[in-house]
């Protein structure tokens, strides 16, 4: 019998329990699930702050608090391949994307996690031998985790809100409040919009 593969793709800036409730479905469905930490590249801009070494950190200390040592999770930093305004080249983003999964994978077949608008997925794929092999799950974040997300999170370590944080994210974050505000409030003092690795 073929094996299932679920993947999810996403920056973690910072890691919250919507992420986590993803992996867990993906978990709950799948032989294997592949964890994308995306814009890898990327650090000290708005958008993403945290740097990779840090985030994937944190993923790996909350995965093995939940989960043990569970052989069907494979974590894979992602760079981007384009801005993610360059909306032309949604087609070379799907394609670089299928083919790191696949590559990962070493399966052709797979089903995609995602808690953002289906379109935004939809056009990554639009290559139809590409589209075929995969299957999409979408799912709404207001319902699933009562709205979360890491922009929230993000004014949240601004203001100082240190409930909402806890709220909203495993204990490998809450761990690193402030290294991760200092982090945060640095950037928005002297804000890049997109962050490039330096």
């Amino acid at each position: 019998m073929k094996e299932k593969v679920g993947v999810f793709l996403s920056r973690m800036q910072p890691l919250h329990i919507g992420h986590l409730g993803m992996i867990e479905k993906a978990l709950s469905e799948n032989d294997k699930v592949i964890i994308l930490i995306g814009s890898a590249d990327k650090k000290g801009g708005i958008r993403n702050p945290i740097p990779i070494d840090i985030r994937r950190e944190i993923l790996e200390e909350t995965l093995k608090e939940k989960y043990e040592r569970d052989y069907r999770i494979k974590i894979k930093n992602l760079p981007d391949w384009t801005e993610e305004d360059d909306i032309l080249s949604n087609l070379e983003w799907g394609r670089y994307l299928y083919y790191n999964i696949a590559s990962l994978s070493e399966t052709k077949e797979f089903t995609m996690y995602f808690s953002d608008e289906r379109e935004i997925i939809e056009n990554w794929f639009q290559d139809e031998t590409i589209r075929k092999r995969i299957n999409i799950k979408t799912y709404e974040r207001k319902e699933m985790f009562e709205d979360v997300s890491s922009t929230k999170i993000r004014n949240a370590f601004l203001n100082n809100d240190k409930e909402y944080v806890e709220k909203s994210t495993p204990n490998a974050v809450i761990k690193r409040y402030e290294e991760i505000r200092a982090i945060i409030n640095k950037i928005y003092e002297n804000p890049k919009i997109k962050g490039v690795e330096e």
